[in-house]
């Protein structure tokens, strides 16, 4: 039998490649429904062999969307995304599938995993979504967004199948790029001024109002959804409680999240990341035993049945990383170590372990070859760009520069003039003081997210060279970044460096804070590189401001980098000189004495 994809796209040209390459192998035909590209979306779809078809859009996903099936002419049709991405082992299971004379079923659903934050990794959430239907039986899309399927007949046979689809729209990025919450909170609102007591679309519009950080909105709009709760829509119901879990956590309302908890368990007792959640909510207020109690619950249950999946590992290796960092938490470092270990021998990828594991190595002064063995050996030598610029990261934390050289170096291999590993490379040869070659790396960071961050790292890297019109060239361009104060610090910066006159900053206290920042990130910059020299004349920015916090800040720069002893003076001076002392710092007095560093 024949299989066909249909999809609806705009402006996708940096997701559309890896959509298509994932499933042209086994897929008879392509239907492309452009509602409105301005980028080259069309010439990548027709570049594949896809038959494109233009549809003026409407504000609803699913005409659009029935749309393209009006237009396939195969047996089987394949729903997807153009940031969604068939998982490489699956392409066999679909193959089969398609094939099975021998099953009644009509649609298949199968597992979404989205990826969420910056970039592709352990954070991923999981949803049930159609993927596959038997071509003629009638099916449709309804709804303008968030479309759900109906049935012409009754006895359509429905089943999961476990093909798992990759989703890459919920990163950070995308969302920001394509502005897709001001663009689904306009159809929702539109639907629910027809229909406001529409379950479901309270519920998506509770999801959009977390996306933007308004939880008591969210959780109203779920408490209204929760009216007509029924507990045999599980896929959905099974959800809306999750989200009003987390939107409870979040606003401190620990009594009616724990009731929700219990109430959830009983409908749903196979549900894992209910008692995660518990956990979670234990270890946020340090009840910790509590904690422990909930997790080991959640290790016995297990990953939950697909249609309960959201976060994933909360019964394998989420459930272990949490242990580590109750015991991470209790200075029990031993412990941590193994539940880490074991989280990262189920997930390698999983960032935080990683991250925390590595932490508890250096404290118990493991060598450096004893923690790069070590973190090596979680990815069974498959070091891919972003394993190897995540290992620099953990060694540049501990200023060696040198290793976290070495795997920014190699992360170059899998990527070649990436703007992101050459940035890399440019500040780690610029703490090492090697800024000729420093310069070399940044100089090939183009126009990007990492831009401005190499202009500013040149600029340095020309006034420790005594290169002070490279510098000026440098600080013209810098002028183009809308970070004014910035500027003004590293102008007036290479105006002392070079022994010219320089004039206050600000004056008056207001104008003076803009600038707080932009100078404290300098004054770490250059003493993390150990120059000394420079920093001794990059101090004097401090008397070029007028705030009285000033030296409250230097003492807590010195305490972050170590030099504790200048640390203890700097706030002794912000006592007598401005009266000025916090908490933290307080502490760090406290702990400076204790170890007897000054």
């Amino acid at each position: 039998m024949t299989l066909g994809l249909c999809m609806i796209v705009k402006n996708e040209e940096e997701n559309l490649p890896r959509c298509l390459e994932s499933i042209k192998d086994i897929v008879d035909e392509i239907i492309i429904v452009d509602t409105g590209s301005t980028d080259s979306t069309v010439k990548i779809a027709e570049s594949y062999g896809a038959k494109v078809f233009f549809y003026e859009w409407d504000n609803s996903f699913a005409n659009a969307r029935n749309f393209s099936l009006e237009k396939s002419s195969k047996d089987w049709i394949l729903i997807m995304d153009a940031d969604d991405e068939l998982r490489r082992e699956d392409r066999d299971k679909v193959i089969y599938l398609v094939n099975d004379k021998n099953n009644n079923v009509d649609i298949y659903f199968g597992e979404t995993l989205s990826y969420v934050g910056e970039t592709p990794g352990s954070d991923i959430y999981t949803n049930l979504n159609v993927r596959f239907i038997k071509n003629g039986k009638g099916i449709k899309f309804k709804g303008d967004i968030h479309e759900q399927i109906v049935f012409e007949n009754k006895g359509d046979n429905v089943q999961l199948v476990d093909v798992k689809f990759y989703h890459y729209g919920y990163l950070n990025k995308t969302v920001e790029v394509k502005n897709k919450r001001k663009r689904n909170m306009e159809i929702i609102q539109k639907i629910l001024k027809d229909n406001p007591k529409d379950s479901f679309m309270l519920y998506n519009m509770g999801t959009e109002y977390v996306a933007m950080g308004n939880f008591l909105e969210a959780l109203n709009c779920y408490k209204k959804s929760y009216e007509n709760f029924n507990p045999h829509l599980v896929t959905f119901n099974s959800k809306l409680i999750l989200k009003m879990i987390y939107c409870y956590e979040v606003l401190g309302q620990f009594k009616e999240e724990i009731e929700l908890i219990n109430e959830g368990l009983k409908y749903y007792p196979e549900f894992t990341e209910l008692e995660f959640r518990r956990a979670m909510a234990f270890y946020n207020r340090k009840k910790y035993d509590l904690a422990v109690e909930a997790l080991k619950k959640c290790i016995d249950m297990g990953e939950p049945p697909a249609v309960f999946r959201d976060l994933s590992g909360v019964g394998s290796y989420r459930a272990y990383y949490l242990m580590g960092l109750i015991h991470f938490d209790r200075e029990n470092y031993d412990d941590a170590y193994k539940y880490l270990d074991m989280a990262l021998k189920l997930n390698s990828k999983f960032t935080e372990a990683i991250l925390k594991i590595s932490q508890i190595m250096f404290i118990k002064n493991f060598s450096v070859d004893e923690i790069e063995s070590k973190l090596e050996s979680y990815f069974n030598g498959n070091l891919d760009e972003n394993n190897n610029l995540l290992l620099s990261d953990i060694f540049y934390s501990k200023n060696k520069f040198d290793i976290a050289y070495k795997y920014a170096d190699r992360s170059e291999n899998y990527k070649t003039h990436s703007p992101k590993v050459n940035y890399y490379k440019g500040i780690l040869l610029f703490y090492q003081r090697k800024f000729k070659e420093a310069l070399d790396s940044l100089a090939k960071v183009e126009l990007g997210g990492f831009y401005s961050k190499s202009v500013y790292y040149s600029i340095l890297c020309e006034i420790f060279n005594n290169q002070y019109s490279n510098a000026d060239k440098l600080l013209d361009i810098a002028k183009n970044f809308n970070e004014n104060e910035k500027t003004i610090v590293y102008k007036t910066f290479k105006d002392i460096m070079q022994g010219n006159k320089y004039s206050p900053i600000a004056e008056d206290k207001e104008s003076s804070i803009k600038f707080l920042h932009p100078i404290f990130d300098l004054l770490e910059i250059i003493l993390k590189s150990n120059s000394f020299d420079e920093f001794e004349k990059a101090v004097q920015l401090l008397n070029l401001i007028n705030d009285d916090s000033i030296l409250l800040l230097l003492g807590k720069l010195y305490y972050k980098k170590g030099y504790f002893e200048f640390a203890y003076k700097e706030f002794i001076r912000s006592i007598k000189i401005y009266e000025k002392i916090d908490i933290e710092a307080l502490e760090m007095m406290k702990l400076i004495l204790t170890c007897k560093e000054i």
